[in-house]
């Protein structure tokens, strides 16, 4: 039997354990605080050409630059359109642990402890192996962000595989 990709997570994860969610384009996602990094407001962003179109830019922060990615673009770039990509009005950086990169919000929701039974976890990386699974209740994704780390790392989309 092949393993979950989810395991590692599980794995760091107590029985009950606390997720921050937040919103990004009408989409609610869910990251455990354990892989939380901080958050910071959004302040100057510098531009950088030649990047992906998901690659937000960078900010100073703690004499550190910070990789930002523009979550919507990121997350769902096939219904990240113009038209939405003019609606969105991010204020904050929710930042993933054990690493320089950042993801844009719009708004923080909240913090609640939820436990493992609450959320249907991927047994397969499929198309998004970013995404540990569905949080039962919000009807959101909760981040694997390890994952999320090593595609940013190496510059993939958000459907392209690990491997």
């Amino acid at each position: 039997t092949v393993p979950s990709i989810t395991t590692d997570l599980q794995q760091l994860l107590e029985d009950e354990f606390q997720v921050l969610f937040f919103q990004v384009a009408g989409l609610t996602l869910a990251v455990p605080l354990v892989s939380l990094g901080g958050i910071v407001k959004i302040e100057r962003i510098n531009h950088i050409i030649g990047r992906p179109s998901w690659f937000f830019g960078v900010q100073t922060y703690r004499e550190q630059q910070l990789n930002i990615v523009d979550t919507g673009a990121w997350v769902m770039p096939e219904k990240y359109t113009d038209e939405l990509k003019q609606t969105v009005n991010y204020q904050y950086v929710v930042l993933l642990a054990g690493s320089n990169w950042g993801l844009t919000c719009e708004s923080l929701v909240n913090a609640v402890k939820i436990n493992k039974t609450q959320v249907n976890w991927r047994s397969k990386a499929g198309k998004r192996p970013w995404l540990a699974g569905v949080v039962k209740q919000q009807m959101c994704g909760i981040l694997h962000v390890q994952a999320l780390v090593d595609m940013l790392d190496a510059g993939l989309g958000c459907q392209d595989s690990i491997n």
